[in-house]
């Protein structure tokens, strides 16, 4: 054992002797626990644990700007736990500079240390980029590589390692852990294992979190902004992570009785303790806690908005329907017709498609028995719904008069955008991005879209358009899983979350892609709700899981209470305004959904109309909870003790009532009881009964289970390859002759014009490609690069985002029109751009360039005419 790992094990002892008081109300009573023998070792011994020192300035490598002074508490904090052998959790709110914090520690590490380690960073793939970025500015003496991609890009990582033994920092992804090179990160040995975003393996029986739990190195960290979620069996999961001696698998039932939604049963002395712990392991700051202190910079506040939005006709008729179960539907029972109401092209479009449907006797509908899947998917659209699209489905104003949300965004889009603002919208369901691409298209709304399926290259691509400050890009549309880790979106000071996550956390995370560091707007968050639907029903679960967080580490939403080692301290209780935050979200279910607002005078409303009506039942809501609890209204405060609220609000099981329609319990058609039954924490036990359904994970029944094997049996159809068309003349040279075909796209070179192969390296080989399908710059193709290459739309130059200088190069896009004409459509790796070269070559020559603008115009006048 090396000398610093011996120091190191001493001062965590020293440490854990010192602190017990904290660990010992979360563990079983157990005479051969880690904490009872570590007290035998130490009985007798005064602890001599590592003081705290606080810096006030950075350490000398942070090169890339000033560290605020919170910044600096951070790394204070950090040098702390790492001195004394304590792994910890950092904890600060999104968009405070988490990154940062964690880059001065290495540095300092570096600075003091005697020995050379490096150390391991663990981030989701979305912010690989980001990481790889902030290292280059705040510590560009320090040498990171970065283990992710290929097998055989690993492969060649793996060996630039082994020859240069002086790197500093690994940076790799959760993805890369599960690749099959998991053994040879456990073979490394890390000074610091850091897991950004480290929520992520708060279920200990994920392949995740057991692989992360191999990784070997002297102290471990947490980075997360949400370090509670659901309970408290995922926080007892990262708890098991930092401390695995201490939180073995015994002490997790503790954990999983103190919080249990499922049954209403809570331990307020556990949920005390854990506050306690957390209070000294983890440092917590919010932005609301720091924007008094002047520390934050100037990050404007943000402003929530919950829209309460009525059913459109085809939500009221599939809600309807899918309750029932019924083949046929009398729409004039449904929709009774009143004197006053007028019909609009687009409303008799979208009766036009019910009275079809209300007709006919389809039943694909009626394959999935997920029923409150299906009737959320129908809060966001009813397209959503199989069968639910009309059979020739075009583009046009049915898509959006469909959907009171699209409505909404409709609104809120036609309001904000003349203004210059940027927008964000986000979805759980890739379906519902499908249907606002289609949105975007009819309104002609510049928009980028980021999903689970996009590249690692082509996510940093995309952000950083929509990041630039004279972007064409108005709108980006985001899957709220796949966008709500750790992405920079300041230029955006509008969110509008389509749905809410039952995990109320994850909305928060995609909030903070706005609000967070370097904005400087006031943003603004529009929540959609369906009034009197299932999601309405959600708000009284969720506000129960946001109890847990106000209750151990301050609410973020709501208060000013940091937790953790945040300022001001562990806290006692919820304040009554932090309360109050938490029951405003209270459900409103119980009323028919056109009690205020029917879906006619939704149509005819402005934004702000439709924003005081909702304003005004988040108003009577407030009067009705102040009134039950007895709170004052100057000042406010609450007469009951913290324990008789917190009874008050968790007393009962939350529970979704997926059969309550317009305040009325509906009876459906006797059918086939289904096999499973889709309770939280449940999962139906032999075959696996998962299925990915626009864009999620789900269980599925009998019924869907013999479809979908019925449809996996089937042999799968051949994709068929569209014949395209090649250019006449070499893209280097620009002249014709005897040419050769790249094999992948319509581009056509001379032997001789090749830049990296011979001409009868050309001519032996069996497929062609022309020089754009490898960097120019390291030769990686377009899977090693990150899965996209940046091709020059009139050079033959391609680049990789990892070479390119993005200030140098100008953006064209996904197609370009001398391809199209050619038949040759978008492909996912490609882009295109005009390269360096190129743009320098046009301010030298204007006629070269001004010849090249004449065949491009050809080409879209070509395009126009197909």
């Amino acid at each position: 054992m090396k000398k610093e790992e011996r120091e190191e094990l001493v001062n965590r002892k020293h440490w854990l002797f010192e602190h017990r008081a904290l660990f010992e109300p979360l563990l079983p009573q157990r005479a051969n626990s880690y904490i009872t023998n570590l007290v035998k070792e130490m009985e007798g011994q005064k602890p001599q644990s590592s003081l705290r020192r606080d810096f006030v300035v950075q350490p000398d490598s942070i090169v890339g700007g000033e560290m605020k002074p919170y910044q600096l508490a951070g790394l204070s904090f950090l040098a702390y736990m790492y001195r004394n052998g304590i792994n910890c959790i950092l904890g600060d709110e999104m968009g405070l500079g988490k990154t940062l914090q964690t880059l001065s520690l290495f540095a300092h590490i570096k600075e003091t240390a005697t020995s050379h380690q490096p150390h391991l960073i663990v981030c989701p793939l979305s912010v690989l980029s980001s990481w790889e970025a902030e290292c280059r500015r705040w510590i560009p003496s320090m040498h990171l590589v970065r283990f992710h991609g290929t097998s055989g890009e690993r492969e060649r990582i793996k060996g630039l390692m082994r020859e240069n033994a002086d790197v500093d920092i690994v940076l790799t992804t959760y993805e890369t852990l599960s690749a099959g090179d998991l053994g040879w990160l456990k073979t490394r040995h890390f000074g610091c294992v850091v897991l950004d975003e480290g929520h992520r393996i708060k279920n200990s029986e994920s392949e995740v979190a057991k692989h992360a739990a191999s990784l070997g190195g002297l102290w471990r960290i947490i980075l997360t902004g949400t370090p509670i979620q659901n309970n408290l069996v995922e926080l007892w999961s990262l708890l098991h992570w930092l401390y695995p001696q201490i939180f073995s698998q015994t002490t997790r039932a503790l954990f999983a009785e103190s919080f249990d939604l499922s049954h209403g049963t809570y331990a307020l002395p556990v949920l005390n303790a854990v506050r306690a712990l957390l209070g000294t392991i983890q440092l917590r700051r919010t932005k609301s806690g720091l924007a008094g202190s002047g520390d934050l910079g100037g990050v404007p506040p943000r402003e929530d908005y919950t829209v309460f939005v009525p059913f459109t006709e085809a939500q009221r008729f599939w809600t309807y329907r899918m309750l029932t179960r019924l083949d046929k539907v009398d729409l004039e029972v449904l929709f009774p017709r009143k004197k006053d109401e007028g019909d609009d092209d687009e409303r008799r479009e979208v009766l036009s498609h019910l009275e079809n449907h209300a007709k006919a006797s389809a039943n694909q509908w009626k394959n999935f028995s997920m029923l409150l899947m299906q009737l959320r998917r129908i809060c966001d659209h009813p397209y959503m719904i199989d069968d639910a699209q009309p059979e020739a489905y075009e583009i046009g104003e049915h898509v959006v008069a469909a959907s009171s949300k699209l409505l909404a965004i409709d609104k809120i889009l036609a309001d904000v955008l003349p203004k210059g603002e940027r927008v964000l919208i986000f979805s759980q369901w890739t379906d519902m991005l499908d249907l606002l691409e289609d949105h975007m298209v009819l309104r002609d709304i510049p928009y980028v879209r980021l999903d689970g399926s996009v590249s690692r290259a082509r996510r940093e691509m995309v952000i950083r358009m929509f990041q630039h400050k004279e972007s064409p890009y108005k709108v980006f549309l985001i899957s709220t899983k796949a966008g709500g880790l750790g992405i920079n979106l300041t230029q955006a000071s509008v969110c509008i979350l389509c749905d809410s996550d039952w995990n109320p956390q994850n909305d928060l995370q995609a909030i903070a892609r706005a609000h967070r560091i370097g904005q400087t707007k006031v943003v603004k968050v529009y929540r959609l709700v369906c009034r009197a639907s299932v999601e309405d029903q959600m708000l009284d679960r969720i506000r129960r899981k946001l109890f847990l967080s106000a209750k151990i580490i301050g609410l973020e939403a709501g208060g000013s209470g940091s937790g953790g080692q945040g300022e001001g301290g562990p806290q006692g209780g919820v304040g009554g305004s932090e309360l109050m935050s938490i029951l405003r979200r209270g459900s409103s279910a119980l009323t028919r959904s056109d009690d205020d607002m029917g879906i006619v005078q939704f149509r005819a409303a402005s934004l702000q109309e439709i924003l005081q009506v909702s304003e005004a039942r988040t108003t009577v809501h407030d009067a009705r909870v102040k009134h039950e609890l007895k709170i004052e209204d100057a000042p406010e405060a609450v007469l009951k003790s913290a324990e008789e609220e917190e009874r008050e609000l968790l007393s009962g099981v939350a529970r979704v009532q997926s059969y309550l329609f317009e305040g009325t319990v509906l009876e459906r058609t006797k059918v086939k009881e289904e096999s499973v039954s889709v309770i939280l924490g449940k999962r139906a036990r032999g075959a696996d009964r998962i299925v990915q359904y626009g864009g999620m994970s789900f269980i599925r029944d009998d019924s869907m289970q013999e479809m979908m094997e019925s449809k996996s049996n089937a042999p799968p159809a051949k994709a068929k390859r569209i014949p395209f068309e090649w250019e006449d003349y070499c893209i280097a040279c620009r002249d014709g002759g005897e040419v050769v075909i790249c094999n992948n796209c319509p581009r056509v070179f001379h032997a001789e014009c090749h830049p990296s192969l011979t001409a009868a390296q050309v001519h032996a080989s069996l497929l062609t490609q022309c020089p754009q399908h490898k960097c120019c710059k390291c030769s990686r193709v377009t899977a090693a690069a990150g899965g996209l290459l940046l091709r020059c739309q009139t050079c033959p130059q391609a680049i990789c985002t990892d070479c390119v200088c993005w200030e140098d190069i100008k953006l064209v896009g996904d197609v370009i029109p001398e391809f199209v004409c050619r038949k040759f459509g978008k492909k996912d790796g490609a882009y295109f751009i005009r390269c360096a070269d190129c743009c320098e070559q046009a301010k030298l020559d204007p006629k070269w360039a001004k010849d090249w603008e004449k065949d491009i115009a050809e080409s879209k006048r070509l395009v126009n005419l197909m």
